[in-house]
């Protein structure tokens, strides 16, 4: 495994001053500091190279910010250091100034048209070209051996097509991309960009040779160097940090998705067990509104979400903390990082509890992830997610079923371990397309999960708008009690399976919906609504159509009923018990020393709106397999919460839920 890094075990609490340049004019390195020490933050983040250089440099590509009048950065950083602030280094090379560009028009990024892309002055340039490929490296090699910072974080790294305006300016066609993926692939660049054209797969496939090939460059250089440093995304095994954000946008169609810091989080904890997740709950409204914060509710349910998930915190402001316009956000993160600084023992060397792995990944269906993460969520299932590119033996042997939606590709390797985790009595539910391309995106001839015991695929049918399916036997499906019909909207596929497989729902087919006189329902057409087909020691479900688009568009319980009836009586997984309303995610850990768990109960009820939660009171919450513990406490309460233990589980009061509750169960 090799050498443990500082971020191992640190307690994280982060806080990114995404300095400006003015900020510098007058930036004092005391009061900086006293601004994070306010927050009991333990890791900032701030602004060093790239577009600007916030410290002298020596190197004549890398433009050296006029406004370095104040306290200089390694003032700051040592100032950061003797309060026990790590820093981590904020750079970015996805733009060079204007001045540079005309000095280097070849590091541009072009459009088909031939103009560049420029934005206040700053020239987008592309990660083929020279500046990415030969410069930044020399001035990442600067900045770790000039200033004592304890990490790097790449910001807008790979192939950017949008501007800060939301303008998609298309892929790049400057000479080095023309030229590189031509030698690579023998062939011109695309003319669009659709996963259905050869051309353009073999493009994403270019994309991701080259930033993978220039972050292992990039890495390895700086292991060399400074091997004491987290990295943002590191390409080896050797740990560092993920970044990402949970934010708002102007133009996004509402409603927001509540789940964003969750689900961000539960990724990064599963699948890269020495990487910390860092999701930032971003301070603003959206790019043009830089300077004021959203809700201060929104902002604290971010950050609870991610804590109850495994992962540290993470704030992101605009500019520095002491001189802020609007501050209004600024007690909610104080008050969910002080509770974390109280607390940080309990939050040490957590595991996840969960015996559900679904899976995720770059290429993966967003609807049909969003639709199964929100039913297991709100049905309190206790789950994780993996991405599809790290499942391995060792990491399936941590569950006992395993949820494909309608994720497409699935390399060789991958597929042959999920069926293996069957054979050895592993329980699988997949969706739609599940495994129907390769790695390098490229269709197969038939799907590569041999434990579904498809045979060969008849027909694909784009919309079936007004089919059902018929429930003709409640037994497995006591969600679904009060209908005999379960309503499919979008996608059906119509398949031959291996002899012995189960098909369960008879499809009936679209009929008349209109006038009313007319509104009668076909009769089925005997193809199964699920497909159980026993493999090795375990089995596979196989829905034929999206279910979760479905409960991510929809949102009923016609659909989401259904899901969790195929988990809870057909795959035989346990939900959390309780009284739990849907909107209290549940979350469970165990001390890596095995001496107790963390449950966590968190109050999404303001979350589509940003809005304070509901208080929910009397709650009551039943967990299996747990034995009589010797102590159950509310840390959030500070008092000692009535429990019992009995045949059905542990089950713990909790007089008054506001956001969340961290309950610490003592083991006797």
């Amino acid at each position: 495994m090799g050498r443990s890094g500082w971020w191992e075990g640190w307690p994280w609490r982060l806080v990114q001053t995404n300095l400006r340049e003015i900020d510098m004019v007058d930036i004092d390195a005391d009061r900086y500091v006293a601004s994070l020490r306010d927050l009991d933050a333990t890791v900032a983040m701030i602004n060093t190279s790239g577009i600007v250089a916030s410290y002298p440099t020596a190197l004549p590509f890398h433009t050296q910010s006029a406004f370095l009048l104040g306290d200089d950065l390694a003032a700051i950083i040592e100032a950061c250091h003797a309060a026990d602030i790590k820093v981590i280094a904020r750079t970015d090379f996805s733009k060079v100034r204007h001045e540079l560009y005309e000095q280097h028009p070849e590091w541009a990024s072009v459009r088909a048209d031939g103009a560049v892309i420029e934005d206040a002055g700053d020239v987008h340039v592309c990660p083929s070209g020279g500046y990415q490929r030969e410069c930044a490296p020399r001035i990442i090699e600067e900045t770790i051996t000039v200033l004592d910072v304890d990490g790097i974080f790449f910001n807008m790294a790979g192939f950017q097509t949008h501007d800060y305006r939301g303008v998609d300016h298309g892929i790049c066609h400057c000479e080095a991309c023309v030229a590189a993926f031509r030698e690579m692939f023998e062939l011109p660049l695309p003319t669009s960009r659709d996963v259905e054209d050869e051309v353009f797969r073999r493009y994403l496939l270019f994309q991701d040779r080259t930033i993978r090939t220039s972050k292992e460059r990039m890495d390895a250089l700086i292991r060399r160097l400074r091997p004491d440093l987290a990295i943002d995304r590191p390409s080896d095994d050797l740990g560092g940090f993920v970044r990402q954000e949970s934010s708002t946008a102007l133009d996004r169609t509402p409603p927001e998705w509540p789940y964003s810091a969750s689900a961000n989080t539960k990724w990064v904890v599963s699948s890269l067990p020495r990487t910390v997740s860092s999701n930032s709950s971003v301070d603003f409204v959206d790019y043009p509104v830089r300077h004021v914060s959203v809700s201060p509710d929104r902002q604290r349910l971010r950050l609870v979400q991610s804590l109850a998930n495994g992962g540290g915190l993470d704030h992101y402001v605009i500019g520095r903390l002491d001189d802020r316009a609007d501050r209004s956000a600024l007690a909610g993160v104080r008050d969910v990082f002080r509770f974390h600084a109280a607390h940080e023992e309990d939050y040490r060397d957590l595991r996840s509890c969960s015996r559900i792995a679904l899976l995720t990944g770059r290429h993966g269906s967003t609807d049909e992830f969003r639709g199964w993460f929100r039913t297991l969520a709100e049905q309190h299932f206790l789950f994780d997610t993996l991405l599809v590119d790290r499942v391995s033996g060792s990491l399936l042997s941590h569950y006992a079923a395993v949820i494909v939606p309608d994720h497409e590709p699935i390399a060789d390797d991958v597929a042959t371990t999920i069926d293996r985790f069957v054979e050895d009595g592993g329980a699988v539910v997949a969706t739609g397309r599940a495994g129907w391309r390769d790695a390098a995106l490229e269709p197969r001839a038939r799907p590569a999960l041999a434990c579904l015991g498809i045979e060969r695929i008849r027909e694909v049918r784009d919309e079936v708008r007004g089919a059902y399916l018929a429930v003709d036997d409640h037994t497995g499906f006591p969600g679904l009690a009060d209908t005999d019909l379960v309503f499919v909207d979008g996608m059906y596929i119509d398949a031959e399976y291996r002899p012995g497989a189960r098909g369960l729902l008879q499809l009936i087919p679209p009929g008349p919906f209109g006038p009313p006189e007319r509104c009668v329902l076909p009769a089925d057409t005997g193809e199964p609504g699920i497909v159980v087909c026993s493999f090795g020691a375990g089995q596979a479900i196989y829905v034929p159509w999206r279910c979760g688009a479905m409960v991510d568009r929809h949102g009923q319980t016609n659909t989401s009923s259904f899901v969790a009836d195929v988990l809870e009586h057909h795959v035989g997984l346990e939900r959390v018990g309780g009284n739990l309303p849907a909107m209290v995610e549940v979350t469970l850990s165990e001390r890596s020393d095995g001496e107790g768990l963390l449950l966590h109960l968190v109050n999404g009820s303001g979350a589509w709106g940003g809005t304070p939660p509901i208080e929910i009171r009397d709650v009551e919450v039943v967990i299996r397999s747990i034995a009589e513990p010797s102590d159950v406490t509310g840390l959030v309460a500070e008092r000692r919460l009535d429990s019992h233990t009995a045949k059905d589980g542990l089950t713990i009061r909790i007089p008054e839920l506001g956001l969340f509750e961290a309950i610490r169960i003592e083991r006797a």
